[in-house]
C-alpha cells in the first residue's frame, strides 16, 4: 500500500496552482489534411519500413496511422484508457508529476510508451498496419471516441485501399470504445478488449458509492457532488482531494501504529460507540458495499505473518487492508470522474436515495464476521449509513445528468456481431470482473432473443497467485515492486498482448473464435490465466 505524507503546505500548494491548472487545451475543429512520412526501424538485424500518417479530423480529434511497406491487409485500431479531462497541479499519490490534459493518439497498448512501441513495431514487422485516435475530448467520452475512430477508419482506407480487414482493440475505457464500436457500425472484423470498463452509470456508481460512504464515516465535510459552476467548483474539488488525503493518510497511520486497533480519524463525526470498533471494520464494510475487491497489489486476503499475527491478520486484518489498498484508487476515480461528468452533464450524476446498503451485505457480514468485528458492530455501522440517519444525508442526481450517465453515456448491449475476446484481472480495482459478467449476460440475452449469433465470445481471466503477500523480519507487509498479476488496474505483459493480438488478428481473417483449446496452449506457460465458460464473478451493485 503505497504510504501517504500530508503535510499542511498541501493545500496552499493546490490553491496556488489554480492559475495555471485551469486552463485546457481545446482542439481545434478545423480539418488538416493527413500529412505521411517514411519511417524505419531495425528488429533482429533488419529494417522495417513503413509510413507514418497524422492529422486531425473534422471533431478535433488527432489521430495517427502506420503502414508497413509489406502490408498484409489488415489494420489494427487501438482506443486508449480514460484520460482526465483538466489539468491538475503536482498532489501526492493521485498526481505525483501534475497532469496535463493530453489529446495524443496511441497506436497499441503497453504497460509504458515503450512497451507500446514494442507491440506497434511487433505488429508492423508482421506486416500489419497499427492506428488509434486520441479523441476531441478525454474524460467518459464514448460517442466521441466512437465518431473519431470511424473517421479515422475511412482516412486510413482513403489513404490506402488495401486495407482489407479492421481489428479493434482497446484498454479500459478503450474497451468499452472498441466494443461500442463494433456494435453500432459494420467496419469491425473482431475485437479484443482488455480489462473493459462498464457502463458509464455502473463505473460512476461504483465509485459514489464508496466515495459517500468514506465521506459520510470519515470526513462529512468532503462535497463530493455538486460542484459550483466555474472557478468556485474546481477550488471546491481541489479542497475535496486534499480532504479524502487527509483521511486516508491519517487512517493508514493509525494502521500501521496498531492494526488490530486502529483508531478513527479525528475529522470523523460518528458517534464514540462506533468509533470503539476498529476503523479498519469500517474500511472493510464499505468496500464489500461497494463491490471493491478485497485482494490487492499487496494483501491476497488470507496470508498473515509468521508469529502470533499469522492467523488473525489473514482472516481479520488482510482482507481491510486490501480494499484499503484498492480504495484510494476508486475514491480518486470518484473525485475527478465526477468533476468532469458533473461538467459534461450538468448537474449531480450520482444518486443514492433509494439505496438500500444494508441489504448488499448479504453473506458478506458472515465470510467476513472476523474482519467486520462481529455482528453488533457491523449492525451498528449499518445503521449509520441508513437513510433514516440524519447524520447521513443521501445524494440526489439531477435528472439530466443522470439521464447523460445512464443513456447517452452507455453505448455497448452486447449484440455481438464478430468474433470478441475480453480478458480481465479477477482482482481489478478499477474494472471489477462484474463489469464482465454483465457485458456476458447482455449477450446471452441478446442470443436468446436472436439478436445476437451464439459462439461470438470468449472470456479469458488473470487471477493473482493462491498467496502472494510477503512480509519483512519485522512482520510488516512488503508492497511488489510491480503490480501482482490478477490485481490492480496495471496492463498485461507483452507477452501476453502478442498471445492476445494474434488470437485478434486470426479471429479477423476466419471470421471464428480460437476454440477454448487452442486459447488455453496459447497461455500454457502462465498459471494466472485461465479460461472458465461457468466462473461468475457477482455482479456490480447498479447492475442487479
Amino acid at each position: 500500500m503505497k504510504n501517504i505524507k500530508i503535510n499542511k503546505t498541501l493545500a496552499t500548494m493546490v490553491v496556488t496552482a489554480l492559475v495555471t491548472t485551469l486552463a485546457v487545451a481545446i482542439p481545434t475543429t478545423a480539418n488538416a489534411s493527413t500529412k505521411c512520412s517514411k519511417e524505419s526501424f531495425t528488429s533482429a538485424g533488419k529494417s522495417v519500413s513503413y509510413q507514418k500518417c497524422t492529422g486531425t479530423d473534422a471533431q478535433g480529434s488527432q489521430y495517427e496511422f502506420r503502414m508497413p511497406s509489406k502490408f498484409n491487409g489488415m489494420m489494427y485500431l487501438y482506443s486508449h484508457g480514460i484520460r482526465g479531462n483538466h489539468n491538475l497541479p503536482k498532489i501526492p499519490v493521485i498526481r505525483p508529476d501534475g497532469y496535463v490534459v493530453n489529446m495524443a493518439p496511441e497506436v497499441a497498448p503497453g504497460r509504458t510508451a515503450a512497451d507500446a512501441e514494442t507491440i506497434a513495431q511487433a505488429l508492423l514487422k508482421q506486416g500489419y498496419a497499427v492506428a488509434g485516435s486520441g479523441v476531441s475530448t478525454q474524460g467518459w467520452s464514448i460517442p466521441e471516441a466512437v465518431k473519431a475512430n470511424r473517421l479515422l477508419i475511412t482516412e486510413a482506407r482513403s489513404k490506402f485501399p488495401t486495407i482489407k480487414k479492421v481489428v479493434s482493440w482497446g484498454d479500459s475505457l478503450g474497451g468499452h470504445i472498441s466494443q461500442s464500436l463494433s456494435e453500432k457500425y459494420d467496419v469491425i472484423d473482431a475485437v479484443a478488449n482488455l480489462h473493459m470498463a462498464g457502463s458509464a452509470n455502473s463505473q460512476y456508481t461504483y465509485a459514489n458509492d464508496f466515495l459517500w460512504m468514506f465521506k459520510t464515516l470519515f470526513d462529512p465535510t468532503i462535497k463530493g457532488n455538486g460542484y459550483s459552476a466555474g472557478t468556485a467548483g474546481y477550488m471546491e474539488y481541489m479542497g475535496d482531494i486534499t480532504k479524502v488525503l487527509t483521511a486516508f493518510g491519517t487512517i493508514q497511520a493509525a494502521i500501521a501504529a496498531n492494526p488490530i486497533s486502529p483508531t478513527w480519524p479525528e475529522s470523523s463525526k460518528v458517534p464514540d460507540a462506533l468509533k470503539a470498533i476498529p476503523v479498519r471494520s469500517a474500511v472493510l464494510l464499505i468496500g464489500l458495499l461497494a463491490g471493491v475487491p478485497v485482494q490487492s497489489n499487496t494483501y491476497d486476503a488470507s496470508s498473515g505473518p509468521a508469529g502470533p499475527l499469522e492467523t488473525s491478520f489473514g482472516l481479520a486484518i488482510s482482507p481491510a487492508l486490501g480494499v484499503f489498498e484498492n480504495a484510494f484508487t476508486a475514491l480518486a476515480l470518484a473525485l475527478i470522474g465526477n468533476y468532469d461528468a458533473e461538467v459534461r452533464c450538468g448537474g449531480v450524476i450520482f444518486d443514492n436515495t433509494a439505496t438500500d446498503y444494508a441489504l448488499r451485505l448479504g453473506d458478506n457480514g458472515d465470510v467476513y464476521a472476523a474482519g467486520l468485528s462481529g455482528k453488533t458492530a457491523t449492525a451498528g455501522m449499518l445503521a449509520y449509513l441508513n437513510k433514516m440517519n440524519p447524520a447521513a444525508p443521501r445524494v440526489t442526481g439531477t435528472p439530466a445528468a443522470l439521464d447523460c450517465i445512464k443513456n447517452k453515456q452507455a453505448n455497448y448491449s452486447g449484440k455481438i456481431t464478430v468474433p470478441t475476446i475480453t480478458i480481465s484481472q479477477t482482482a481489478d480495482q478499477v474494472t471489477p470482473g462484474g463489469f464482465i459478467q454483465k457485458f456476458k449476460d447482455l449477450y446471452a440475452s441478446n442470443v436468446k432473443s436472436g439478436k445476437a449469433k451464439p459462439g461470438l465470445l470468449l472470456n479469458i481471466w488473470n487471477k493473482p497467485p493462491d498467496t502472494y503477500t510477503k512480509f519483512d523480519a519485522a512482520g510488516k507487509p512488503v508492497t511488489p515492486a510491480l503490480p501482482t498479476t490478477g490485481t490492480s488496474h496495471f496492463m498485461y505483459t507483452n507477452k501476453d498482448l502478442l498471445i492476445i493480438a494474434k488470437m485478434l488478428a486470426t479471429a479477423g481473417k476466419t471470421g471464428k473464435l480460437p476454440s477454448v483449446k487452442t486459447a488455453e496452449a496459447a497461455f500454457k506457460k502462465n498459471p494466472n490465466i485461465f479460461i472458465d465458460p461457468d466462473y461468475k464473478p457477482e455482479l456490480m451493485f447498479a447492475d442487479r
